[in-house]
Order: structure tokens, then C-alpha cells, then sequence
């Protein structure tokens, strides 16, 4: 990914963090230099991500002399890295081009199939089509002015969305006149145009995501809600490693009913603002969901993070197959649940 090697032995990862007072969600960007690249838990040190700050710790390793000894490429992608809120394959392939300005890197840090690439885009284009053609229909780009019932120029061509430009221009991210005027329509800020729009694109991704995981973490919640949930052994255990057992138990249920309450509350709410704009010819309900989608895309991009670690560690504990477990199983996968799940998505 790196001219640099030093860069390439970094661990790169995403560290979020809520501010409790102005209900904000913050995504910022560590990387780690293991010691020892071949035992990386032996330690290191971390530095934030950014340009700015990165150099200082690799002059300090020695690896460069100075700032300006980065080069074009490592100083692209290391503020690319920096700008995405998680280093999901779809994401960074949304980036591909900005990447790869200088030159291409390893295809395996865009590791997608091309078929889950148009599965993805597909809803997205679809919904982004019948909204850029009802804003068509009405000849002028303002929503609300077609939803007040006020009159428009229906002459002034400079106003109309051309659907095919600007559905491109959105699925890139791109700030051209007419994604800002899409959102500018939901008389949102035009300056945020690029956050608003990946926000869009990356809920969709989720719920793409949330679909394929479905049948893995349905399995899982009938085994959770089932007398395997506990240990096959426990005729050997005394009451009050029992009664331990089922409180971790049910606070591991709590826990994730809240995990997966909170993917499906933002996914139902998009697809419910949507069919508002579109079925109703209401545009309140979708301006609400944009100006809320760069923070519920992070809530669900974490959340759905969550509740994937989960199953898989139960698919990988169980072997895929809904059986009971003994206690020395069951405890230390009870102990992951509570510590993974017990995050305040709100």
C-alpha cells in the first residue's frame, strides 16, 4: 500500500469515541509500530494516523528525515486512510481512485467480488434514480417547493437534475451542481455535500451487509434463546454456578437484543423516509435521515461490527451446529458477548 516499508508493517485501526454532551459520534485514526513485527503483542508505539503527526514518530524511528521526505503517494493515502470512517473493502474501493492518483497498490486492499460490488450498487443506484427522476418530473430540483405547492420556472434548465450525471456524480461522492443541488433541495448545507452523500451510500452498504449476515446471527439468537444456551454439563455444577451462568446468560441476551435493535431502527427508518419522499411526497422524513446518515453511519457501521464478531465467535465456538456446550466453553464466550456488546450506540 506504502512506498514506505515502515508504513507497510503499521497497524492501522479505527478508534471511536461519543461526546456525550452534543450526542456526537468521533471516528479518529491510530496506527501501531509493533517492536517486534513478528510478535506484535510484545508492544509498541501508536501515533495518530494523520500526515502531520505520523512523520514525527517515523522520524523518531529513523525511518524518514523529514516531513517532506513522505512521498506524493504515502501523504495521499495516509489522508485517505484518515477521512474514511472504517476500513470496510467496500469503502476503501469507493476511494480506489483517489488511492491510486500516483500509482495502483495491491488489489487485496479492495478485496470485493465483482458481483457483491453490483449487489451493493444496485440498491443504491435504484434509489438514487427514482429520486433524481421525481425531481426531474417536477422540473426543478427543490423538493420542498414541490411539497409547499410553490410555483416553479419550469424554464429554467440550469435548475433541473440531469439524472444520468448526477446519479454518477453521487455514487462517486463527487461535488458537482447537481448533488449540491439535491441536497441543497433538502435545504441542507451544500458545504457537507461529500459527507452526506458517503453517509447515504454507507448505510446502504450496512444493510446490504445486514442481509447476508441474517441467516448466521438467526441461527444464533434461536441457540441463544434456547436451553443449549446453557451448559450441557450442568447437572455437575452447584446452584450458584447456575444461577452466575444464567445471569451472564441474560445479560448477554439484553445486550444484543439492544446491538440489534439499533441496526434495524436506523435501517427501518431510512427505507421508511424514502418511501415518504417517493410514495407521499413528503421530503421531511429523508431530509431528517440525511441530515442524520454521517452519524447513524457510523452507530450502524459499529453496531453491525458487533453483532458479525459475535456470531462468528459462536459459529466458531459451536462449530455452526445449535448444540449445548460445557461451562468451560460457555464462560469465556459469555464473558466476549457481555465485553463487545456493552457499547452505548445512542
Amino acid at each position: 500500500m506504502f512506498d514506505l516499508s515502515t508504513l507497510n508493517l503499521g497497524i492501522f485501526f479505527k478508534e471511536v469515541t461519543q461526546n456525550d454532551h452534543e450526542d456526537e459520534v468521533f471516528v479518529s485514526t491510530r496506527v501501531y509500530f509493533p517492536y517486534n513485527d513478528l510478535e506484535v503483542d510484545q508492544g509498541g508505539e501508536s501515533t495518530l494516523a494523520d500526515p502531520d503527526r505520523i512523520v514525527k514518530v517515523l522520524a523518531k524511528r529513523g525511518a524518514i528525515k523529514s516531513a517532506d521526505s513522505l512521498s506524493a503517494h504515502d501523504q495521499r493515502v495516509l489522508e485517505i486512510l484518515t477521512k474514511v470512517p472504517t476500513f470496510d473493502p467496500f469503502l476503501l474501493l469507493s476511494q480506489r481512485r483517489e488511492v491510486e492518483v500516483e500509482r495502483s497498490i495491491s488489489p487485496s486492499y479492495f478485496e470485493i467480488t465483482e458481483k457483491d460490488w453490483m449487489l451493493i450498487r444496485r440498491p443504491v443506484l435504484d434509489k438514487i434514480s427514482v429520486l433524481v427522476a421525481k425531481a426531474n418530473s417536477a422540473n426543478n430540483m427543490d423538493v420542498y417547493q414541490a411539497y409547499l405547492g410553490e410555483n416553479h420556472d419550469k424554464d429554467d434548465e440550469g435548475q433541473r437534475l440531469m439524472t444520468g450525471a448526477v446519479v454518477d456524480a453521487i455514487w462517486q461522492g463527487e461535488e458537482t451542481d447537481g448533488s449540491r443541488g439535491l441536497i441543497r433541495s433538502f435545504r441542507l448545507d451544500e458545504s457537507q455535500t461529500k459527507q452526506f452523500l458517503f453517509a447515504w451510500k454507507g448505510i446502504n452498504y450496512y444493510e446490504f451487509q445486514y442481509e447476508r449476515y441474517k441467516p448466521l446471527l438467526y441461527d444464533f439468537f434461536r441457540w441463544l434463546g434456547s436451553s443449549d444456551s446453557m451448559p450441557k454439563d450442568r447437572e455437575t455444577m452447584t446452584d450458584s454456578a447456575m444461577d452466575r451462568f444464567k445471569f451472564r446468560r441474560d445479560q448477554s441476551r439484553s445486550l444484543i437484543r439492544t446491538t440489534h435493535s439499533t441496526v434495524m431502527s436506523i435501517i427501518k427508518n431510512y427505507n421508511l423516509a424514502f418511501d415518504e419522499l417517493i410514495e407521499k411526497d413528503d421530503p421531511r422524513p429523508f431530509q431528517q435521515f440525511l441530515r442524520e446518515a454521517p452519524k447513524n453511519f457510523l452507530t450502524v457501521g459499529l453496531a453491525l461490527g458487533v453483532l458479525a464478531h459475535t456470531a462468528n465467535a459462536w459459529a466458531d465456538v459451536s462449530d455452526k451446529k445449535p448444540r449445548a456446550l460445557r461451562a468451560t466453553e460457555l464462560e469465556p464466550f459469555y464473558d466476549f458477548i457481555i465485553a463487545i456488546n456493552g457499547q452505548d450506540f445512542q
